[in-house]
Parts: C-alpha cells; sequence; structure tokens
C-alpha cells in the first residue's frame, strides 16, 4: 500500500518506520525542515516539508493514490482538517486521525460516518486508561493483552530471584500445566528479544510473555512469586486526562481511589468530574504525604503525570514504602529497561499504543487486532483463518512457520486449543500468532484468505 502520514514527531516517525518496515510505501509530510532531515537519514520512506492541512502540500505527498492516510501531528484541529481534506475530497479509503480531546473526537465521528471510506479515531490518553486497567488485575505482569473474546491472556512477567521458573526448561511447562492451558511465547534477555522453543529455559532477569488461560492466572502468579495486596485500593499521581480517566473508572468499579497532583487548579477540576475518589493537592514524591494516605497498603500505584521522569521516580519512590505494585506512563523508548529492575511493574507508552492501534486498522485481510509488546519488536496478531491458510496444510511443525513464529493459540467451536507442533488448525479456526516485528509481513502468505 502507499500511506501518506503527515506529522513527523514519535507517534509519526513510529507509525511510518512500521509500515516501512512491513513494505509499503510511505511518504512523511512535516513542517520542521530539521525533523524531515532526521526522519530522511533513519528511515527507508519519502518525506515532503510544508503544512499537511493545505491541499497543495497534500498533492505533493501523492495523496490522489494513497491507501491510507494518517494525521498524526500534535493539533487536534489540525488532524481534524487533513483526515477530512482526506476524506471528502480525494476519498482516501482508509483515514486515521489522532485525536484527544473527546469533544473533538465524537465531532470528527459524527462528520465521517457522513463521508466515503474507512474512519479511525486514535486517543492516545484513552488507550492508556484502557492498558492500565488492563494491567491492574494482573499483579507484577508487565503487559497484558486479552484475545479471542477474553478467553486467552498474553502476559509478561519479570523472572526474578524468588520465581519457581527461574532454571526451568520451558519443557517442563507441560508437568505443570498438562492441559497445556500456559505457554511461554516471547522472552526478552538483556535486550534481545526472541521466540522460544522446549529446550530454552527460563532465567533469571528475563522478561518472559505467557499465553494463560484466566483460569490458570493465579497458579501462574503464585509460581512467578507476586503477590496480591491486602486491600483492593490505587493511588494516582497526575491530575491529566489519562489520571482522571483510570480514578473514572476504578471509582465506577467501586474500587477505593486517591489522585494527587500538585497543581491545585488541576485537584479542583478533576474533584469537579470525579464522586467518590480522594483528590489530594500535592506532590507525588512527598513521602510524608504517600505515607499519611496509607501508599504502603494500595494494591497500585499508577503514576500519569505529564512529566514522565517524575513518574519513574514517584513509582520507585511508592515501591520503596511498600506499595504492591507500581505503573509509570512513560514516552522514553530507553526507559522501558526498567521494567522489572528498579520497582516499576510496567511502562505504559502512549505512543506505542497509539501506533500499535492504527497499525491494526490498516492491516489488510483477516486479522481481527494487532498488538506490539514494549518496544514494538515482537508482535501479536489474532486472525481467522480461511480455506486457503497454509496453516490448515498440515501439522503446525510441517507447514513451514519461519523461525520467530509462533502459533500461541487457536479457538475451535468456543474452545481454546494451545496447539503443539503435531496439531493441525482447520479453517474456520481463529489464531492467535506471535512473531518478531521483522517476520510479521509475512504472517500475510500463511493466513490465507
Amino acid at each position: 500500500m502507499r500511506a501518506v502520514v503527515v506529522g513527523g514527531g514519535l507517534v509519526g516517525s513510529t507509525l511510518a518506520a512500521r509500515l516501512a518496515a512491513d513494505g509499503h510505501d510511505v511518504v512523511v509530510v512535516e513542517v520542521s525542515r530539521d525533523r524531515l532531515s532526521e526522519l530522511a537519514d533513519t528511515l527507508d520512506v519519502q518525506t515532503v516539508q510544508g503544512n499537511g492541512t493545505t491541499v497543495e502540500v497534500l498533492e505533493a505527498a501523492g495523496i490522489g493514490g494513497c491507501d491510507v492516510l494518517i494525521a498524526s501531528t500534535a493539533s487536534d484541529e489540525a488532524n481534524m482538517v487533513v483526515a477530512l481534506i482526506g476524506s471528502a475530497i480525494f476519498h482516501v479509503p482508509r483515514v486515521v486521525a489522532r485525536l484527544r480531546d473527546s469533544d473533538h473526537e465524537r465531532s470528527f465521528r459524527a462528520i465521517a460516518r457522513q463521508l466515503p471510506g474507512d474512519h479511525l479515531c486514535v486517543n492516545p490518553d484513552l488507550a492508556a486508561v484502557e492498558k492500565i486497567l488492563s494491567l491492574l488485575p494482573v499483579p507484577g505482569a508487565a503487559d497484558v493483552a486479552s484475545f479471542l473474546d477474553g478467553k486467552l491472556l498474553i502476559a509478561g512477567f519479570p523472572m526474578g530471584r524468588n520465581s519457581a521458573f527461574s532454571g526451568m526448561l520451558l519443557s517442563h511447562l507441560r508437568l505443570l500445566f498438562p492441559e497445556r492451558s500456559v505457554l511461554a511465547v516471547a522472552i526478552r534477555r538483556r535486550d534481545q528479544w526472541f521466540i522460544p522453543h522446549g529446550e530454552d529455559e527460563f532465567r533469571e532477569g528475563d522478561l518472559v510473555y505467557f499465553s494463560i488461560s484466566p483460569a490458570e492466572l493465579d497458579n501462574v502468579l503464585e509460581l512467578i512469586g507476586t503477590r496480591r495486596a491486602s486491600e483492593r485500593r490505587v493511588m494516582v499521581a497526575g491530575a491529566t486526562r489519562v489520571g482522571i480517566g483510570v480514578a473514572a473508572r476504578l471509582e465506577k468499579a467501586g474500587i477505593p481511589v486517591a489522585l494527587i497532583d500538585e497543581d491545585r487548579a488541576r485537584c479542583h477540576e478533576a474533584a469537579g468530574e470525579l464522586d467518590s475518589a480522594i483528590v489530594l493537592h500535592g506532590t507525588p514524591t512527598d513521602q510524608g504525604l504517600l505515607e499519611e494516605e496509607g501508599v504502603g497498603k494500595a494494591s497500585a500505584f499508577v503514576a500519569c503525570a505529564d512529566n514522565h521522569q517524575l513518574n519513574v521516580v514517584a513509582c520507585l519512590l511508592a515501591r520503596r514504602l511498600g506499595a504492591a505494585h507500581t505503573f509509570a506512563l512513560v514516552d522514553n523508548p530507553a526507559l522501558s529497561g526498567l521494567v522489572g529492575e528498579m520497582g516499576i511493574d510496567a511502562v505504559i507508552s502512549p505512543r506505542l499504543l497509539t501506533v500499535g492501534l492504527a497499525a491494526q486498522f490498516v492491516r489488510r485481510g483477516r486479522i481481527r487486532a494487532a498488538v506490539a509488546l514494549l518496544e514494538d519488536e515482537v508482535e501479536l496478531v489474532e486472525v481467522d483463518l480461511g480455506p486457503n491458510s497454509r496453516l490448515t496444510a498440515g501439522a503446525l511443525g510441517e507447514v513451514g512457520l519461519p523461525r520467530g513464529v509462533l502459533v500461541a493459540a487457536l479457538l475451535r467451536d468456543g474452545t481454546v486449543i494451545v496447539p503443539g507442533g503435531g496439531d493441525r488448525a482447520r479453517p474456520g479456526d481463529r489464531a492467535v500468532l506471535i512473531s518478531t516485528t521483522e517476520r510479521a509481513r509475512e504472517l500475510d502468505a500463511f493466513v490465507g484468505s
């Protein structure tokens, strides 16, 4: 496909890199000449300098013949203009707009319903809220994704010294879980990702992703050595869109919440939007305040401030004071290595979440969902297997899947199957596949139509 990406910031450049790696022709439109020069030096993309909200610049980028238009500037208003020009004037088949303000999102959806083509609004803040809420029920997890209508969890856990898995061969999982309801599907060791085999072993310091039947989650947590807090109580640092969104969802679920922010005006705003949550004026790195509010008994401490360095420091302090689990909103890729090493259970990146949602929308064929893990080095996809799928041509160990690709699960007649190499997939199955990102483009050849 041909894709035009308007906005070469963190989101736009990351998405352009992903699309280019998938073999698509990508043009990036950006106002800053310096930024364009950096992109041209590091990415295999074309570039156009100029204001992407103008028809002339979009025409220079080839919008008339593109299959996908992505509006990813820092301005909601600019993104709406770009997306609407693409739909109303050039009839681009697929249009993505990054919109952080919920009012803008509602307005765009109302207009887009009257226009041709498919449209997607991506709200980074809402995506971050959803990710945090998915992590909270799985203590100790660095990342969680749900597949197959909630019948399968993919969760990543750091292997600590207290983990019963450390030193164990992966093949021994079959002894612990004879129903094959748990499978290790990806491992990050130091700075390297790989898709493991049965003779690999778990090592202390690994970040291991398991596919887990929800019924086995507590057994996996026990073996990992994580603990559930004695109280279901969450402290949230930062009265931002994300922080208030998390607090609002938690209080609706009946979970006690305390929200802390050092800006008094933001505290008043949060108090007006929330019902039962306690809103506190103060800094989340104030040890006395955290102790007074009982952070040591909190089931989770979630740092969602705009200052991401502050989020990291606040999480480290909260963990030292006894918080059971900590989550930090951080969009610096270099900080993702803090997971499991410094007392931070999970790093949430709105940038990568936005890229993942946009990439899922762009993908063709039978793909239902696509999720990138942490540093965007490994990708999970849920697909419908058609009659021409190569995955159904024989036993999974014999169909020629490239190294770095694994079938993590199949859904057949409402039942989840965690397959071995001798099992066969059938047309009509839904499959969850995991692959390194560099191999992801090869999946289409196996899914079929």
